[in-house]
């Protein structure tokens, strides 16, 4: 099952970096990493950009020292990647306080969503709980995650011997950005584009992403098995806030992740766009 795979995976990346520890080291300059490029720029034509934004970073850094920091962010940036990377994504990067991949080609939408989805869920148990354990009972480690699509130009620059990092020309890398800062705590946030997709979707991938599973933690009553529309919205539609720059007029937020007992099956429809064998 992709879910129970994906959450093995981050508990064993998030064990190993305990036994790593977390060290603070100064350094006055950048560290190559190899030359840039020529300058051939790229465009790609649909791209579904998924961007996760760590919050309050800034008491963080102000009020709980380099070694609780060191630790949130390297088990923000570690856990997000081990899942991005499980729903093949095609490149990620850093910037700043946030992380994020780029998905294309074929179903890249809805690796997209259960990659989003994912983090949400193992952000509010796991990686929140694993944070608190080993680096800080102080601060609580929470995240923005926003979701846009669209076409991105891209082209690797730097003067040579500095290794500068690609950069990414186009909305849904910006657009995504700004979804995740206005995104709550742990909350997903999709573009209005990304969310038609959804309602366009298959009845299957509709329901697994769209709609809660009614069990209320029973195993009976619950799951894809009933007809869709039965249960409650999983999402709340907002009118994009002002003065951003959003080049659309709603948002969507998602109020739940993952059920504990169904969540495996509603990742695997939203991925293969079919119902689970297990």
């Amino acid at each position: 099952m992709i879910l129970d795979t994906v959450v093995a995976a981050v508990a064993s990346q998030l064990d190993q970096q305990a036994k790593l520890g977390v060290q603070v080291v100064l350094q006055d300059a950048v560290p190559d990493a190899g030359p840039a490029h020529r300058g051939i720029w790229v465009q790609i034509p649909e791209v579904t950009v998924v961007f996760a934004d760590l919050k309050r970073s800034t008491a963080l850094n102000a009020n709980y020292g380099a070694k609780v920091a060191a630790h949130a962010y390297t088990y923000f940036t570690r856990a997000m990647t081990v899942i991005l990377e499980s729903f093949q994504v095609r490149y990620v990067d850093v910037q700043g306080d946030g992380i994020f991949g780029l998905f294309s080609g074929k179903g890249s939408r809805f690796l997209a969503a259960a990659c989003a989805i994912t983090m949400k869920t193992q952000l509010e148990t796991v990686v929140a709980e694993r944070f608190r354990r080993d680096g800080s009972a102080r601060w609580e480690l929470k995240a923005g995650i926003g979701v846009d699509r669209g076409k991105l130009l891209v082209r690797q620059l730097g003067i040579s011997g500095t290794g500068m990092n690609e950069v990414w020309a186009g909305t849904p890398v910006n657009m995504a950005a700004k979804l995740s800062s206005v995104a709550g705590a742990n909350e997903v946030v999709v573009s209005e584009r990304v969310f038609t997709d959804y309602e366009k979707s298959s009845k299957l991938r509709q329901q697994a992403l769209l709609r809660d599973c009614g069990c209320r933690g029973r195993t009976r009553g619950g799951g894809l098995d009933q007809s869709a529309g039965t249960t409650q919205s999983v999402w709340n539609r907002n009118r994009a806030p002002g003065g951003l720059g959003l080049d659309f007029d709603y948002t969507h937020r998602l109020l739940k992740g993952w059920c504990k007992i169904h969540g495996s099956e509603f990742c695997e429809a939203v991925v293969t766009g079919k119902r689970s064998n297990g």
